[in-house]
């Protein structure tokens, strides 16, 4: 790609990468997190306590879903030069069927399930393909920093869309249903107009080395299981991904019943939920790009260990405490650490893999933390349908983060390492 002479963070591929993040933190925030979530559980399943089973359910479904394809589209995507155009593809997926939420009425649990699970599917394998973007916009000094201010950035599309949401129910008198079913269609709206600047301004791959469209899928087949069957030779890698995965179950689960708990141990409604949200989301801008520029400076494995210690201190006190200021004071402190903890993962993978072979082994970072991420969702859901209680669900999300902390934490991070990984993965997949 070509970077601006005069300012390369603010050339056309590197703005739109950004505004992308935004586009899907507007989705993130009003779909999965906070007004489609409790909407499913309280109104189209009616409450219940089985209700956590079956939102955890059409969650799971999606994440297995997309991280069993991400590897296999990623490596069509490499071999065939076709990654800008499968992320076109998934990111519309995802925001038409965002907009079909719309005709999700009270008690449709298998239609809101459905199409749920396809916008949640779009943007998981859309988000892989958008992840594998990064080394081709910056060099491996900056990925850090490119990876926070996107993800810092990105909170103000779940604040712009949570603004836009209030302006419409402030000028129209609306029934609480009808004001529900609105956040999803000015959702699907907000990802689609804010993806626009990537779909045309984010680079394309060289058509030189493209794999010819008959022997395509057959070859990307072929590349990942490579790729399994010679794990060993990238050591660093797959360790750092088996510890990211625990970690990333955690946020996943966090951040899928976050609003659920609220509603049901705070006694929180739908507005006031988006007003904690919208905390959170204030917070979560400058420390998230702060986060980015530090671990560009100083260690990134020891700002990542801060931030999981606080992972287990915040939820210890989310379980721990019925105050009902403790939403919106926990809303900051999470605020400062969610982004982060996702940027700086993010980040160092980046690091870590060898540019041509970038969408499949993002696709497999996809794959790992899906997939993984199918088992926090179930656990929580279990744990609260078989007790009754959502806060010992809460409670056994601590041990996501001390598991993929410890295995991070044995991760060598030197460059002679990163170095001898991405040799042994250039070597395993000449195969072409």
């Amino acid at each position: 790609m070509t970077i601006g002479k005069q300012n390369p963070w603010l050339s056309k591929p590197i703005v739109s990468w950004v505004l992308y993040d935004v586009a899907t933190s507007g989705y993130i925030l009003m779909i999965p997190t906070v007004a489609y979530a409790v909407y499913y559980r309280q109104t189209v399943c009616g409450g219940a306590s089985i209700c956590d089973a079956r939102w955890a359910m059409w969650l799971s479904i999606a994440l297995a879903v997309a991280g069993l394809l991400s590897p296999l589209l990623g490596a069509i995507a490499d071999l065939g030069a076709l990654r800008h155009r499968l992320f076109i593809l998934t990111t519309l997926l995802c925001g038409v069927a965002t907009a079909a939420l719309y005709t999700v009425q009270p008690g449709a649990v298998l239609w809101g399930g459905v199409i749920f699970f396809l916008a949640q599917t779009g943007y998981l394998l859309a988000a892989s393909l958008y992840d594998a973007y990064i080394p081709s916009l910056v060099p491996p000094h900056q990925v850090g920093r490119l990876s926070g201010l996107g993800w810092g950035l990105g909170y103000l599309g779940g604040i712009g869309c949570y603004l836009l949401f209030l302006v419409f129910q402030q000028a129209h008198q609306m029934d609480p249903l009808t004001e529900s079913r609105l956040a999803f269609l000015i959702a699907a709206i907000f990802v689609i107009v804010f993806a626009l600047p990537a779909i045309f301004w984010l680079p394309r791959q060289s058509q030189k080395t493209a794999i010819a469209p008959n022997r395509l899928i057959g070859q990307a087949y072929q590349q990942v299981w490579q790729t399994l069957r010679n794990w060993r030779q990238m050591p660093e890698v797959f360790k750092f991904l088996l510890g990211f995965y625990l970690i990333s179950d955690g946020i996943v689960t966090f951040g899928s019943f976050i609003s659920i708990y609220l509603s049901t141990q705070f006694g929180l409604t739908v507005l006031q939920i988006l007003q904690v949200t919208l905390i959170f989301n204030l917070i979560a801008v400058p420390s998230t790009i702060l986060c980015g520029i530090i671990s560009d400076i100083w260690s990134a494995r020891s700002v990542l260990r801060v931030l999981l210690g606080l992972w287990v201190v915040m939820i210890l006190a989310l379980v721990f405490n019925s105050h009902p200021a403790t939403p919106f004071v926990l809303a900051v402190a999470f605020g400062t650490i969610i982004g982060s903890t996702q940027a700086l993962c993010r980040g160092l993978f980046a690091q870590m893999i060898y540019n041509a072979q970038a969408t499949e082994l993002f696709g497999f970072n996809s794959l790992v933390s899906k997939t993984s991420s199918i088992l926090g969702p179930l656990l929580f859901g279990l744990i609260s349908s078989v007790t009754g209680n959502q806060r010992f669900a809460m409670a056994s999300l601590i041990s996501f983060f001390v598991l993929g902390g410890l295995i991070l934490n044995q991760v060598k991070f030197s460059v002679q390492s990163l170095q001898k990984d991405a040799k042994n993965v250039g070597s395993v997949h000449d195969i072409h």
